[in-house]
């Protein structure tokens, strides 16, 4: 493996590591939204939900990116 390819899977690892960390936020907040008492309150958790939610978007655009990177790379070896 050439140190390109291993270098791109450590990042996709990192970004794999990110999203998870994303998703376990939106769970957070949805709970918080949930619980939440005043209409303020649910705003501001609805705020965080969709902040995570674009986080998680641009980590997965990233990610296939890489993968796609990954898979160019390979080819060129070849």
């Amino acid at each position: 493996m050439s140190s390109k390819i291993k270098e791109l899977e450590e990042m996709k690892e990192i970004i794999t590591i990110a999203i998870a960390r994303e998703q376990a936020s939106m769970r957070y907040y949805t709970e918080a939204f949930l619980k939440a008492i005043t209409e303020n309150t649910q705003r501001l958790f609805s705020l965080l939900i969709e902040q995570e939610k674009a986080h998680e978007a641009k980590l997965r655009a990233q990610l296939h990116e890489i993968q796609a990177e990954i898979e160019f790379e390979q080819m060129k070896s070849k």
